[in-house]
């Protein structure tokens, strides 16, 4: 099938969750399936084979337009930075026009609030297809007129594993980590909406050492970082190539979060500490209760629960989170999007 992807500000690093997913669909699809991949605002990338393409605000442009009809696609799939905004489906109608009969597809990662004249705008710009991560959100774009389904979430199970003793210890040793601390760690942006200041509470009790590594496509909150540090955490606030080495020394995984837009819906480093089988206390953020139960190491945090009961909980409890997500591979998910797009007769 010939498939083409698009999503602005494609660029490594790729440690921000709606650009990691771009790239691993592009990766996982151009396994069997003709790819052309293209962003704008972003750098050519030769190991995905990404092509920047400059555009405007909605997409006009002429290069963007030849690439996409000299191309041919059968599919083109959408997976804009800024989710799923009156904008971002106005980018898609672009996209399909230039597309001509390609079969059009906007993945949408967080929520939006929507005006009464944006409802009405999205009803009339829908793409054949949109793809959501909680069913919160899929009800709501269905009420607006679009055909949308719940798309599941997916990891790179290779790459984040569990540990043995041995190699957790070395990669203390090497990250600087007390050997004996029970280590607990938040991965992501370094911001107050994913309220890390939480995890003060923790850092020195009971022997707990908390290890914070923030995203670098994203502003960080230097007073945060600060009073994280004065606290005695170790804050990572620079670009980390072996993350899963971070996951591989912990032994518990917090995710905090609670407004809507403070990460994607499935958010991609919860679903990392659960391949490397860590307890994982989470909030019931977006579309995690959607696909995972609470049990065998995941905890589900509701209001102001006390956090450190809880985190003594998970440290003493047997896991098996991995097993959770053991199947949930990019592969597997771009299979589910090719079978989506087959279902509706793409290119027959």
């Amino acid at each position: 099938m010939r498939l083409s992807l698009f999503s602005e500000r494609l660029r490594a690093p790729y440690d921000e969750g709606i650009k990691n997913v771009a790239v691993h669909l592009i990766g996982a699809l151009a396994v069997a399936h003709d790819v052309l991949a293209l962003t704008s605002g972003g750098l050519e990338d030769a190991e995905y084979g990404i092509k920047n393409v400059d555009v405007n605000r909605l997409l006009l442009s002429a290069r963007l337009s030849s690439a996409i009809r000299r191309f041919r696609p059968q599919a083109i799939v959408y997976v804009p930075t800024a989710c799923g905004t009156v904008f971002s489906f106005a980018r898609a109608k672009m996209l399909a026009l230039y597309g001509r009969s390609a079969y059009t597809v906007l993945i949408t990662l967080q929520p939006r609030p929507y005006t009464v004249w944006g409802k009405l705008l999205i009803g009339r710009l829908a793409p054949d297809l949109v793809l959501a991560q909680s069913s919160r959100t899929v009800g709501v774009l269905r009420d607006l007129g679009c055909h949308t389904v719940l798309f599941p979430p997916a990891v790179d199970t290779q790459r984040f594993r569990p540990a043995s003793p041995a190699e957790k210890a070395a990669l203390r040793n090497k990250y600087g980590i007390p050997a004996a601390a029970k280590v607990v760690t938040h991965v992501g942006h370094l911001k107050g909406t994913r309220n890390l200041s939480r995890l003060l509470a923790l850092q020195g009790g009971r022997n707990y050492h908390t290890v914070v590594v923030g995203s670098t496509s994203t502003e960080q909150d230097e007073a945060l970082k600060e009073t994280l540090r004065g606290e005695g955490a170790t804050v990572i606030d620079t670009y980390l190539a072996n993350m899963e080495d971070i996951y591989r020394l912990s032994d518990v995984y917090l995710f905090l979060a609670e407004g809507d837009t403070a990460a994607i819906e499935i958010p991609l480093s919860v679903l990392e500490a659960m391949a490397c089988n860590l307890p994982v206390i989470c909030t019931p953020f977006g579309g995690l209760p959607d696909f995972f139960c609470q049990g065998r190491g995941l905890f589900y945090l509701h209001g102001r629960a006390e956090l450190e009961n809880m985190v003594n909980a998970a440290v003493s409890t047997p896991c098996a989170t991995r097993a959770l997500v053991e199947s949930r591979t990019w592969s597997a998910a771009a299979q589910t999007l090719v079978r989506l797009l087959q279902r509706n007769e793409v290119g027959q």
